[in-house]
C-alpha cells in the first residue's frame, strides 16, 4: 500500500502540469470564443444601423417614378389651366420633402463634369466648339442619392 501511495505522490507533478497546459488551452479557446461573440453583435448592430438607414431604398425608387411622371405632366401642361399646374407642382413638391426626409436627394450636377461613379452616360457626342471632353450636355433622367450611396445614377449625354 504504501508503494501505491509512493507512486502516485511522483505522477502528481506531471498530472498537476498537464492540466495547468489544458487549463490554459481551455483560457484561451474561452477567450477566443468571447472575442468571437463581441464580433458578432458588433458586425449585427452595423448591418442592423444599415437597414434603417438605407431600408427606405425601394420606397424610394417607387415614388422617384411617380415624381418623374408629375414632372413631365407639368412640362407638357399649358399655361391656361394654371390652377391644375400649381395643384401638380404642389404635389411635386410635397413628394420631394417626403423623399428628402427619408435622406433620398437628387444628384447636384450643375456644372460639374460627368462622374461614372454616380451618372451613367447614354451617349457620348462630339463636344460643341470650346466645350471640354467629359461635359454633360443634357440630362435625360435625373439620378438620386440615399444618404451617400448612389439610389438611381443620372442617366446623361456628354461630350467625348
Amino acid at each position: 500500500m504504501s508503494d501505491e501511495i509512493e507512486e502516485a505522490e511522483t505522477d502528481n507533478p506531471v498530472d498537476q502540469e498537464n492540466n495547468q497546459d489544458s487549463l490554459e488551452s481551455v483560457k484561451k479557446e474561452l477567450q477566443y470564443a468571447l472575442a468571437e461573440v463581441a464580433n458578432i453583435r458588433a458586425r449585427s448592430a452595423k448591418e442592423r444601423s444599415e437597414m434603417m438607414r438605407y431600408g427606405s431604398k425601394h420606397l424610394g425608387l417607387r415614388m422617384i417614378e411617380v415624381l418623374m411622371s408629375l414632372e413631365i405632366a407639368i412640362g407638357k401642361m399649358d399655361d391656361s389651366t394654371e390652377s391644375v399646374i400649381d395643384g401638380l407642382r404642389l404635389t411635386v413638391e410635397s413628394m420631394r420633402q417626403g423623399l428628402s426626409s427619408v435622406g433620398i436627394t437628387p444628384i447636384d450636377m450643375d456644372g460639374k463634369a460627368f462622374d461614372p461613379s454616380c451618372m451613367e452616360a447614354l451617349a457620348i457626342v462630339p463636344p460643341p466648339d470650346g466645350e471640354p471632353s467629359g461635359t454633360i450636355l443634357n440630362i435625360v433622367e435625373k439620378g438620386y442619392m440615399i444618404h451617400d450611396r448612389v439610389l438611381r445614377p443620372a442617366k446623361v449625354i456628354v461630350s467625348e
